[in-house]
């Protein structure tokens, strides 16, 4: 969008950026646009003006020209701006009335249309929004300002029907992309998983990245041993780079030493593209890494399944599995990680029949601080102690552990989107949501509880069209918070019909949530303010459509 008005300004034809000129170009729809049932340019305008912002906070503070859109309008306005001091430059520190005088008429001076054409250019390379017509150029070109290499890992495909060879494949791929992650040079997106693509979830679609090499894989048995391929793609030409088969057991070689050197071989094959070696931190790993048996790794990789939807029916048999696995495997963090997680879920879901509350909280507890002690910098281990620490009632130690995982690993989606969803629950929107927006641009395929913190702070600001689009992202998957943020939100708008529908399907999914949003947003520890706002909200969409 951004690039199809500043083009459009430049070319003088502003007059004709209207909002249904703008739908037809940039989102493809058609003569028949009408902007009061369809807001998408409206949307679309208020988070670029939100993202201009950003960029213009950051990475954008010194360029010579400012590209802003004022509210109501879609015409870009090109402003001339100072470089910003720094600490620490040395052209800073002396400045006279003189150097002051000679800078006015130079701010003010007319620039022509050909160097606001560079400027203009260049701000949007800096924002990232031209990398798709950058793609086919030199890999040092496409990466512009931001000196990271993009690579998308696709889910590796089972050959064969057999469950386990399935769950070996979907946590390989989650595996193989958290390896990469902990590479500061690369810049990792991971894509849907079969479950997240079957959904019909709409935070699918169309997020496909623009990135320079794709690594792909298959799994499958041959008789008594596990096959592994894997492929390494440049997306410029699509020619394969290198193409590789693993044998597990062969040779001593356990699943993550396949994962290991998979990881390492597209590392140092990308890093031979650009002319130097990537940066690999993980040997600054403060623990040795433990091999768990096959089935102890599709174990986790159906405990990080269930985990993206919640599914109840998944739930028991990953429960099983891990519990299983830790008392194999005493040493597996991953599995001690993951099984913290779902015993936490016990108990906040309450899927614990035979304990307390409170004795189930425990439990995840001792879970969690057993895999930290394996290993302090573990991310899931981080993000679930995180979790348990919100269920007990400790949001400050809750973000700390939070913020510790992102401090590990900064690239990494789930951690950003943990630290993030712990901050609203806190109801601090202002640190939150920008945390989130990273970890959905980092994801080709976000969870839809992702968008719950989003959909929560259009709630707080009454941005009821805001509110329906993201609540319909975080409803996908069968969420009840998502239901209820949608019955809200259409009881604001005066769209009976679709609020009913909500309420109906509130009703069937979270009877609690249904009939008591109080007692249901306090057992999760949501901050005051969200309690009301849900409470107060549900209460008027209740009288609203009769009921």
């Amino acid at each position: 969008m951004l690039t199809f008005i500043v083009e459009e300004a430049l070319a003088g034809r502003d007059t004709e950026l209207k909002a249904t000129t703008i739908a037809m170009a940039v989102f493809g729809r058609g003569s028949d646009f009408d902007q009061q049932s369809d807001p998408i340019v409206r949307l679309e305008a208020r988070k670029l003006r939100r993202d201009l912002d950003n960029y213009y906070a950051g990475h954008g503070r010194d360029d010579p020209i400012r590209i802003s859109i004022p509210k109501g309008h879609y015409i870009p306005k090109f402003t001339p701006q100072e470089p910003m001091a720094h600490e620490g430059d040395p052209s800073n520190e002396k400045s006279t009335g003189d150097q002051k005088h000679e800078a006015t008429p130079r701010t003010g001076r007319y620039i022509g249309l050909a160097s606001l054409v560079v400027i203009c250019t260049a701000v949007l390379v800096g924002l990232g929004l031209w990398h798709g017509r950058l793609e086919g150029r030199a890999p040092t070109e496409a990466r512009g300002t931001v000196n990271k290499v993009s690579i998308l890992v696709e889910h590796f495909e089972p050959r064969t029907d057999d469950a386990l060879v399935s769950l070996v494949a979907s946590g390989l791929t989650n595996e193989l992309a958290a390896d990469l992650i902990r590479f500061p040079d690369l810049a990792v997106h991971l894509a849907s998983e079969p479950v997240a693509r079957g959904s019909g979830s709409a935070s699918n679609a169309n997020r496909t990245p623009a990135v320079e090499f794709v690594v792909t894989g298959d799994v499958w048995r041959d008789g008594d041993e596990l096959q592994v391929r894997t492929n390494l793609v440049r997306r410029a030409d699509f020619e394969v780079l290198w193409s590789e088969r693993y044998t597990e057991g062969t040779n001593g070689q356990s699943i993550t030493d396949i994962q290991d050197s998979i990881s390492s071989l597209v590392a140092s094959t990308i890093g031979q593209q650009y002319g130097y070696a990537l940066r690999d931190v993980r040997a600054e790993r403060l623990v040795d890494r433990n091999d768990p048996t096959l089935r102890g790794f599709a174990c986790v990789a159906s405990a990080q399944i269930y985990r993206r939807t919640y599914h109840r029916d998944q739930y028991q048999a990953a429960r099983d599995c891990l519990e299983a696995t830790v008392r194999e495997d005493p040493e597996y963090v991953r599995a001690w990680a993951m099984l913290a997680y779902l015993r936490n879920d016990a108990a906040r879901f309450g899927h614990e029949k035979e304990l307390s509350r409170d004795a189930a909280f425990a439990l995840a507890k001792q879970a969690a601080a057993r895999a930290i002690d394996l290993d302090p910098q573990d991310t899931d281990a981080l993000q679930a102690m995180s979790h348990v620490e919100q269920y007990a009632g400790d949001m400050e130690r809750s973000i700390e552990f939070a913020r510790r995982a992102v401090e590990v690993n900064p690239n990494d989606p789930a951690a950003l989107a943990n630290l993030a969803i712990r901050y609203g629950i806190a109801g601090r929107f202002d640190e939150g949501v920008p945390i989130m927006h990273r970890a959905i641009d980092r994801s080709v395929a976000p969870p839809p509880f992702y968008f719950h913190l989003l959909a929560a702070d259009h709630l707080i600001k009454e941005e009821w069209e805001e509110l329906v689009i993201d609540a319909e992202h975080a409803s996908a998957d069968g969420w009840s918070f998502g239901q209820a943020l949608l019955a809200i939100a259409h009881s604001n708008l005066s769209n009976e019909a679709a609020a009913r529908d909500a309420l109906a399907r509130l009703s069937e999914l979270d009877p609690l949530l249904y009939e008591d949003p109080k007692a249901w947003l306090e057992s999760h520890r949501m901050n005051a303010v969200l309690v009301e706002a849900v409470t107060q909200g549900l209460s008027e969409a209740h009288v609203f459509v009769g009921e």
